[in-house]
């Protein structure tokens, strides 16, 4: 069953599915991290439904390319961008082969909320939507960062959002790509809850040098925003 929801922001309405895995609070907070304008060339890996190239384009104004693995999602991803007459390209195709298919170097800014949990972990969903993607089933965060850091251009910008139980994992895989992290936002599902979610902007060829912002509380989340 399909839904329209209000995204509440520049006039953006958002189709949604009931079986397909829903975009989250974190999808939204990533796209809210990013600095960008219309002169960016932006690229969204495991764009899903479209949420981040959606508030990207139409809020930002910045032109988004979208690589999703999954023909379904993604065709819904298209329709989404169209219903918004917003510039968004989406292509059907594994995060893995976005290097060869755009070329290195293309983007100044790659966007990335990629699968949370490792293969064979945690409760495994029975439908391959929400396992594809909750679980690295298809990709791996190295392989979501290999693709990033061949995607951008020196100076570009490199935004993910991830568990911070992975923080220094994902930290690392960065820095042994020359993706340099420099800022951090710490995400908390509410006041006096551990902080699950990290926000983190890496320069691709940076220096050394990483800001970290004061720990923020964000309401309204559900169980897919903060994984058990």
């Amino acid at each position: 069953m399909e839904k329209i929801c209000d995204l509440q922001t520049h006039g953006l309405k958002f189709i949604q599915r009931d079986d397909f895995f829903p975009f989250g609070t974190d999808g939204v907070e990533l796209a809210n991290f990013v600095d960008g304008n219309p002169d960016d060339r932006a690229i969204d890996l495991c764009c899903g439904t479209g949420i981040v190239p959606v508030l990207l384009a139409g809020k930002k104004g910045i032109p988004t390319t979208g690589v999703e693995l999954q023909p379904e999602v993604a065709e819904l991803a298209r329709r989404n961008a169209g219903y918004n007459k917003l510039p968004i390209e989406i292509f059907t195709m594994r995060v893995q082969d976005a290097p060869a298919q755009f070329g290195r170097g293309r983007f100044n800014i790659v966007t990335c909320n990629p699968p949370y949990r490792k293969a064979g972990s945690g409760m495994q969903s029975e439908s391959p939507y929400v396992r594809i993607a909750r679980h690295e089933t298809e990709l791996t965060a190295a392989e979501a960062v290999d693709a990033a850091a061949a995607l951008l251009e020196t100076g570009g910008k490199f935004y993910i959002v991830h568990l911070c139980e992975r923080m220094a994992e994902i930290m690392r895989i960065c820095q042994e790509r020359r993706l340099a992290p420099k800022v951090l936002q710490i995400l908390r599902p509410a006041e006096g809850k551990p902080p699950k979610l990290f926000l983190l902007k890496c320069a691709a060829g940076g220096k050394d040098g990483l800001t970290v912002l004061p720990e923020r509380t964000v309401y309204g989340t559900t169980a897919d925003d903060y994984p058990d």
